[in-house]
């Protein structure tokens, strides 16, 4: 007795994860969703290496064709030698092949020719029907009743870890490298064109920005991106001193109108401002002090170490150079480092020699 294994896959199942290195031909079904929220059930014929490929075809000829729409529940097979006719369940005839081949495309027309299904009376899509009581039993339940979360089967991926793959629907499959990158070069063409504004780049290519950064980590890691097309930030707008002068009195009318007090001046509130102003204040006069060592330096470099010339080469009097010395001597031993040839013994240095 043999014993109940897993259920035969079926040889569409099978193609439709594959890719040929030859032009397949795909029998495609699609919904076409219009701006009025109208529905036209159709079928076509597409030429593609993959059934990928077929789907992407379908979907960027249907939005160039009508502007707006949305092409939903795409189902596809592929064309075989074995393949029988729904209606008739007979193969496909010679004179069959020859009709999908003129009517697929791409072609020289660069036309799709689509076949309109009529869709059943009662049918609100073109699997089956429903009535204003299913409706209210159609959705999704929170938490750990959700169908998704039953059954899920440990198929989520990180995003870092999603290059080179794509979702076909039951897991993350290997990505067909033509595809891939047709798809990066879209993206760095927008990058170009924007100036390597990420946002302005996916609004050229009429998609959202979480998608155009999906599609950047699926065509390479993030470290080549900000490599070779790093962020650009775009500085926000200057705003006049006029409009921000206005904003302020809007603002603080309000708050009196609300009776709202302008200032917290409780003594806790009072605390906090006057330690966080001798913080700022303190921290001000230290970033200060340590830019004074660097003009030091180069003043007593080019003078050879004697205060007074380095003081008049930064247009400052004596008692300041000297204090400004004092106050970085934490830093620098300036006696050490610097010293003056009038405080050596024994000199023979005089004022004349620097007349």
């Amino acid at each position: 007795m043999k014993k109940a294994g897993r259920p035969k896959r079926s040889s569409q199942y099978k193609f439709r994860r594959k890719s040929f290195p030859f032009h397949q031909y795909w029998l495609m079904y699609f919904t076409h969703q219009y701006q009025d929220a109208s529905e036209k059930d159709f079928m076509c014929f597409i030429k593609a290496k993959s059934y990928f490929l077929a789907k992407s075809i379908l979907v960027l000829k249907s939005k160039e064709d009508y502007e707006g729409v949305k092409v939903k529940a795409i189902l596809g097979y592929m064309l075989h030698k074995d393949y029988k006719n729904t209606s008739n369940q007979k193969k496909l005839s010679i004179e069959d092949w020859s009709d999908i081949k003129a009517s697929s495309f791409p072609n020289i027309n660069n036309f799709l020719f689509k076949k309109e299904i009529p869709r059943p009376e009662g049918y609100t899509n073109r699997f089956n029907k429903s009535t204003a009581k299913d409706c209210k039993n159609i959705g999704f339940k929170k938490g750990s009743e959700n169908w998704s979360a039953k059954h899920r089967k440990n198929t989520s991926r990180h995003v870092s870890k999603r290059k080179g793959l794509i979702w076909n629907g039951g897991g993350w499959v290997p990505w067909d490298k033509e595809e891939r990158k047709k798809t990066k070069n879209q993206l760095i063409n927008a990058l170009v064109l924007n100036g390597d504004n990420r946002k302005k780049a996916a609004e050229y290519l009429k998609i959202g920005r979480s998608t155009f950064y999906k599609l950047m980590l699926r065509c390479e890691d993030k470290a080549w991106w900000d490599k070779h097309h790093p962020i650009v930030r775009v500085p926000p707008p200057r705003v006049s001193s006029e409009q921000r002068s206005a904003t302020q009195k809007r603002v603080m009318a309000k708050r009196r109108a609300d009776g709202k007090p302008f200032f917290d001046k409780s003594s806790e509130a009072e605390s906090k401002r006057i330690a966080s102003l001798q913080k700022s204040l303190a921290l001000k006069r230290y970033n200060f002090t340590k830019s004074l060592i660097p003009k030091i330096k180069k003043a007593l470099s080019e003078n050879n170490n004697i205060r007074s010339l380095a003081a008049k080469s930064l247009d400052l009097k004596e008692g300041t150079f000297k204090a400004w010395m004092q106050r970085t001597s934490h830093w620098v031993d300036w006696k050490n480092e610097y010293p003056s040839s009038y405080n050596q013994k024994g000199s023979n240095v005089t004022w004349k020699s620097f007349k």
